[in-house]
């Protein structure tokens, strides 16, 4: 992979300052790209993440139903040049999976550009945007096409965005649940083909959601989380190189939310850094492109976690060939 890449997303403004102390002080190599953002576009964040030696800021943005669903928001200059259709809000999410696939997909093309918008107006207000994350491929996903003819189109909006508005290809990470990538494994008809050659054209990085409870052999656990990148690996063109983008995301594993595994044993805090340690080296063994760490928030926000945490990918990305 010619670009090193690593991402921490989800985080309080507030301590933002703390976690780039963190990442400054980790060692990582010189050359490896620091993408870091929460959800929406914040300039302070912005300009806090440029001060960081290879720091580069890229907002998330939700494929749940957020403002951004309820209305454009353009300036009536730029609301002059696109097509009228559309403008207003998306539908309930029962009435949207009523409509036919293309409306569906138009609908989310619709949302991806206003997502687009918002780095837009972000630049034109002189805020610095380097690339965006979505989150994410929904457990959801997997099981329901009308689902993914959704997340489809809004890929589709926030790499493309308004061409009438100047905007060019922007790709950016994608965070994946792992019940989401299991439906790369399946056999593809015509639209799971067109969903992953949106995703191949849409990103940089796919960030595949690895929260393993700390227990037990953290190597074997490490090939147990890897399945989503080995049914990559197995497809077609677009799946395989999608495969070759694949990062590990992890949570520094404080925070026990649902889903997110973790300490969910009471481990030390040198237990849990020999467990994540392990696991980091044995995944940079199998083969990623970067590393990722989420939800960096509430007892994952102690500064002793940022530095544990940081140390624990920077050493991961000097692993990687």
């Amino acid at each position: 992979m010619p670009v090193r890449a690593a991402v921490f997303s989800y985080f309080a403004l507030d301590d933002l300052p703390e976690l780039l102390r963190a990442i400054s002080e980790a060692g990582f190599p010189a050359d490896t790209r620091i993408h870091l953002g929460t959800y929406g576009v914040n300039g302070e964040a912005s300009d806090l993440i440029r001060t960081l030696e290879g720091g580069r800021y890229a907002p998330m943005f939700k494929s749940a139903r957020t403002e951004a669903w309820e209305r454009r928001r353009l300036p009536p200059e730029d609301e002059q040049l696109i097509d009228p259709s559309l403008r207003g809000p998306v539908p309930p999410e029962r009435q949207l999976f009523a409509l036919s696939a293309r409306q569906r997909v138009n609908w989310g093309v619709e949302i991806g550009r206003r997502y687009r918008d918002t780095i837009r107006n972000a630049r034109r207000a002189r805020i610095r945007v380097d690339m965006w994350q979505f989150d994410e491929a929904r457990r959801e996903f997997a099981r329901a096409r009308p689902e993914r003819q959704l997340v489809r189109g809004m890929l589709q909006g926030i790499t493309f965005g308004r061409r009438p508005l100047g905007d060019r290809e922007m790709k950016g990470w994608i965070w994946c649940t792992r019940e989401a990538l299991r439906l790369a494994s399946r056999p593809v008809d015509g639209e799971l083909t067109a969903l992953w050659r949106q995703f191949e054209r849409a990103a940089f990085r796919i960030v595949g959601e690895e929260y393993p409870n700390f227990v037990g052999d953290p190597r074997q656990a490490a090939r147990t989380w890897s399945d989503g990148q080995r049914a990559l690996a197995a497809g077609g063109p677009s799946r395989r190189a999608l495969a070759g983008r694949y990062v590990a995301g992890m949570s520094p594993g404080y925070r026990l939310g649902v889903g997110l595994g973790g300490n969910t044993v009471g481990l030390s805090r040198a237990e849990v850094n020999r467990w994540r340690s392990a696991y980091i080296a044995e995944r940079a063994r199998l083969g990623v492109a970067g590393f990722g760490e989420f939800a960096l928030v509430g007892q994952n926000a102690r500064a002793v976690v940022f530095q544990d945490v940081a140390r624990a990918v920077a050493r991961g990305m000097a692993l990687l060939s």
